[in-house]
């Protein structure tokens, strides 16, 4: 995705650590220092793709509820692992490392001071925009401008979207386009909640320490295949001799540019005959319970479905990278 594309700012949720290691008999903390290559392929591939904001959620106000042996690791893993040992290499590459998130007297000083001359050393660059939430949480970010908004004595009808935005924790990030969240769960963990009313959101089954740049591109392609609305109708979608027939991935939203190349065609797949919903009858919404429309949308959606999984395998088998897809320590 060049430069000026529509992803401007990708938001991740890195999860899937402690799993990984608990999958492997190995400690929770083992899953985090096994994460670094995750670190660098999305970094790497923001950069690649000409994304200005990436913002990764490093530590949440509530994970402090975790072992306290497992919290201690995670606040000084991310000053002496991320940032001491990458920052130099981000920084001859254009990349701006900004914090989210509020001191606490639990986080050691030597540890806020690390992460504030790392903004400091990078406060110059632009081509990335590298944000850290840590310590942060979304419902306290609303509560935070709502307090700066009263202290300020902003009155009840001079606030708006741009005004409330203007007193948040960092004012210039902008709305999130593409949420990613590795790990197999479905849901955004109170991360960034005013940023995300419109964000296209991808869940992948990938643990953090096994994602890689082919997960990268899966989650763009899958980003190109939809079609973004913010509450419109959009653009006419009528097939016709200009545009093809609309089958969910051949346009990439609102502003009609084309995707990637398609990948190869999946065998044709014969629709199953459609049943009346009747009592005693044994098609696919019969089984189901469910009126016939809605049985097959979930049959369609179940298909599109396996196609993305052909698709994510196709690019991940023609990755001539040379890759490893292990994990490796920090």
């Amino acid at each position: 995705m060049a430069p000026g594309a529509s992803v401007r700012h990708l938001a991740c949720i890195m999860d899937g650590n402690g799993r990984w290691a608990q999958n492997r008999g190995l400690d929770r903390t083992h899953g985090h220092m096994a994460a670094r290559s995750a670190f660098d392929a999305i970094v790497d591939g923001a950069l690649g793709e000409g994304v200005e904001w990436l913002t990764l959620f490093a530590f949440s106000t509530e994970n402090w509820a975790r072992p306290e042996e497992e919290v201690s690791f995670l606040v000084h893993f991310l000053a002496e692992r991320v940032i001491k040992r990458s920052m130099s290499r981000l920084h001859q590459r254009g990349v701006r490392l900004r914090l989210l998130g509020w001191e606490d007297p639990r986080i050691p000083v030597d540890v806020m001071d690390r992460l504030r001359e790392a903004e400091e050393l990078t406060r110059r660059n632009t081509t990335l925009h590298l944000t850290l939430a840590f310590n942060y949480g979304g419902r306290r970010d609303l509560c935070e401008t709502v307090r700066s908004l009263v202290s300020q004595g902003v009155t009840p009808e001079r606030i708006s979207p741009d005004t409330f935005a203007r007193h948040m924790a960092l004012p210039e990030l902008p709305d999130v386009d593409l949420l990613l969240r590795t790990g197999g769960e479905h849901r955004i963990s109170n991360f960034l909640l005013w940023h995300c009313a419109y964000a296209e959101l991808v869940f992948l089954d990938v643990l953090w320490p096994d994602f890689r740049a082919p997960h990268f591109q899966h989650a763009l392609e899958l980003y190109r295949q939809r079609q973004r609305r913010f509450g419109t109708l959009g653009p006419a979608t009528t097939p016709g001799p200009d545009r093809p027939a609309d089958d969910g991935a051949a346009w990439s939203g609102a502003d009609g540019r084309p995707a990637l190349p398609a990948a190869p065609a999946l065998p044709a797949v014969p629709a199953l005959p459609a049943v009346p919903d009747r009592p005693g009858r044994t098609g696919p919404a019969g089984l189901l319970g469910l009126p016939t429309t809605i049985a097959s949308h979930l049959g369609n959606s179940l298909l599109n479905g396996l196609k993305e999984t052909a698709r994510f395998a196709l690019l991940h088998i023609s990755d001539d990278h040379g890759q490893s897809h292990g994990p490796e320590p920090w």
